[in-house]
């Protein structure tokens, strides 16, 4: 046998590579109002082991505390629409108007309201992760913590989801489970995480969401970095636990698990609103499990992201810092799927979140967006 033809088994074998099709499930969690500097200093003050599951991403994960949201806004449901769109929330200086998804809004929709006729008037469907992770045959759902996040179900549910022209017809509900429980009280947030790890137990869903509004509820009634707004930190961290747990002792989670870890905002004071204050724009960015490299994410992408040191970078800047409207992509090239249609925003599913070993042979199939890839081609996925 050639050594060509054994590079793929040996590539395999070594620690430290992402392979997309090692992962089977990724749990995209948001953590509303999560400001970065002030998460790092809990983190690196904690005696008592209050946030040592934030600490775990940061030992075992690739990471980075200086994340960004979108350029215009920083606030909840544009944030969060750029997350699983991959698009920006405007129209950036000189670029197309189809780039944008134009959701701007950040109150309770109406019973009718979608992205598709609330958002980009220059689009008529305005596609998302549960397209791509549903039209492919998987499993989907979404576990939110603020009512207005119904905004996601009612565009792509299966009346108003688009046609599936992949493969087989999976059908237009695109979010195959949908759970709201919107109260800011501590124990419905408990109640909604208790209810993703009972669900997530039974159902393996190949792609999910989940949304946990505590620290941004605990900064506008509090103040950011209060203490109330530290301890509402502290109560996601018992979440992530339960999360590590759930995945470690499942025997279909265990091993081809990925979670990735970011928020809309950051804040201070008792608000958010200002896009130009680096308190607000400034996030953390997390990815643990299956495969997954310990390192910075600047390091691990030094030639796709650059970090922005303090400054507010807007979407022509080349290359991009890295920012939550990355997490939708990401999280499909981690499943092995291609990006979001007509998203910007990683699109070419290039952060890399894992080490690829030596090009032994010189060919450059090893290496592909930061995934192991095994095939002859080195452009096949």
């Amino acid at each position: 046998m050639s050594p060509r033809m054994i590079v793929p088994v040996v590539l395999l074998a070594l620690p430290g590579v992402v392979s997309a099709a090692s992962v089977e499930y990724v749990i995209h969690i948001s953590v509303d109002g999560l400001r970065a500097d002030l998460l790092e200093t809990l983190i690196e003050t904690d005696t008592t082991g209050t946030f040592a599951n934030f600490k775990r991403f940061l030992d075992e994960g690739a990471t980075t505390f200086n994340a960004r949201t979108d350029f215009t806004h920083t606030n909840t449901l544009p944030n969060h629409t750029s997350m699983l769109t991959g698009r920006p929330v405007l129209q950036p200086a000189g670029q197309p108007n189809t780039v944008h998804h134009g959701y701007t809004s950040n109150t309770q929709p109406c019973p009718g309201d979608t992205l598709h006729n609330q958002g980009n008037p220059n689009l008529a469907y305005i596609a998302s992760v549960f397209d791509v992770a549903h039209d492919n045959g998987l499993c989907t759902a979404q576990f939110a913590s603020k009512s207005k996040f119904v905004i996601f179900e009612q565009g792509y549910n299966a009346a108003n989801g688009a046609p599936d022209t992949t493969g087989p017809n999976d059908g237009p509900d695109k979010i195959d489970t949908y759970v709201n429980l919107s109260s800011g009280s501590p124990s419905k947030a408990a109640i909604l995480h208790a209810a993703f790890i009972a669900d997530m137990s039974t159902n393996h869903y190949n792609y999910s969401f989940v949304h946990y509004r505590d620290p941004d509820s605990a900064g506008h009634a509090s103040g950011w970095g209060s203490a109330a707004w530290r301890s509402s930190v502290a109560a996601v961290d018992g979440y992530l636990g339960g999360i590590f747990d759930l995945i470690e002792n499942d025997g279909l989670l265990a091993g081809r698990t990925a979670v990735i870890l970011s928020a809309d905002h950051g804040g201070t004071g008792f608000g958010h609103g200002n896009p130009g204050l680096p308190a607000n724009y400034t996030i953390p960015f997390f990815v643990w499990g299956s495969g997954i490299t310990a390192a910075d994410l600047y390091a691990l992408n030094a030639t796709t992201r650059l970090d922005p040191g303090t400054g507010r970078t807007d979407y022509n800047s080349v290359p991009q810092p890295i920012r939550n409207g990355d997490g939708g992509n990401l999280a499909l090239d981690l499943l092995g799927l291609g990006s979001v249609a007509g998203s910007t925003i990683n699109a070419g599913q290039d952060l890399a979140v894992g080490q690829c070993p030596p090009d032994l042979d010189g060919d450059g199939r090893w290496q592909d967006s930061g995934l192991l890839r095994t095939s002859a081609s080195p452009n096949s996925s």
